[in-house]
């Protein structure tokens, strides 16, 4: 199977609500916005009626792409308010999330810079820089969410992880998120 080559997302997925995907987020965007510009993407297959002062910047069949405009407490804010050079919504279903990315990278982040993403989705249609699954203790039960578990190069415990020692475990380098070498 072909996966669109994105080195320069770095995809937080997990199994279930509050196991921890913009804990880590915002704190890797904490860590690393201080380095350097990078934009914030969430992608989710729920129609939001209510996104705050989010400007919509595309809108196609199955898609529509909000850019987010000031910090608040949902998660699009909150990427803003760790320092995020720009703040981004996805809404998709699953048969057009390859077509909403293609849309995404020229229409949104035309410059490339390295991306924090939060979706569930992406698991068998992208090859990340990298690729984290955060697991809750019940088994994950959903296709896609297997697949990104299994694809995962970093996985770890629903709630039970440090972010500053994630975020020291990674690197942007050479356009690409990395896992660091960590041997002797």
């Amino acid at each position: 199977m072909f996966l669109l080559p994105l080195p320069h997302f770095l995809v937080i997925s997990g199994s279930g609500k509050k196991v921890g995907k913009t804990f880590l987020a915002t704190a890797l965007i904490r860590r690393f916005s201080a380095s350097f510009p990078l934009v914030a993407l969430k992608i989710s297959p729920h129609r939001h009626d209510s996104l705050g002062g989010a400007e919509l910047v595309h809108e196609s069949e199955g898609i529509r792409i909000f850019r987010e405009t000031a910090p608040h407490g949902k998660n699009t804010g909150l990427f803003l308010a760790a320092g995020a050079s720009e703040s981004f919504f996805m809404e998709t279903n699953d048969r057009h999330l390859l077509q909403g990315l293609k849309i995404f990278s020229p229409d949104c982040n035309p410059s490339g810079l390295p991306v924090i993403c939060e979706s569930g989705a992406l698991g068998g249609l992208v090859r990340p820089g990298i690729r984290i699954f955060i697991a809750g203790s019940r088994d994950p039960g959903e296709e896609l969410k297997l697949e990104s578990m299994k694809s995962a190069d970093l996985l770890l415990p629903a709630r039970e992880f440090d972010p500053e020692e994630v975020a020291a475990g990674i690197q942007f380098q050479d356009g690409g998120w990395k896992l660091r070498d960590r041997s002797p």
